[in-house]
């Protein structure tokens, strides 16, 4: 579910997952697509222009979320081998 909030707003899910400065960067890059689909001439450019950008916030958010529950993961499997001791 988080995945797809990713998608459609990349810097919501980044909050929801308490990146807070990765997702300013990522509301950062999402203004720039907007501001570059806004401003452009050429419509087909802007288009293709705007999803490249875009699909660069996706990425970045999908990668930040996934290295955040690898980390639990990871402090979760350490916490259980410190209490097996």
């Amino acid at each position: 579910m988080i995945y797809l909030v990713a998608i459609f707003l990349p810097p919501l899910a980044l909050l929801i997952y308490g990146k807070i400065f990765q997702a300013i960067f990522n509301l950062l890059i999402c203004l720039f697509a907007f501001v570059s689909f806004i401003f452009a001439i050429l419509p087909f450019i802007t288009l293709g222009l705007f999803l490249a950008i875009w699909a660069i916030a996706v990425i970045h958010a999908v990668l930040a979320i996934n290295a955040a529950k690898q980390d639990a993961r990871a402090r979760e499997i350490a916490e259980a081998m410190r209490e097996r001791r």
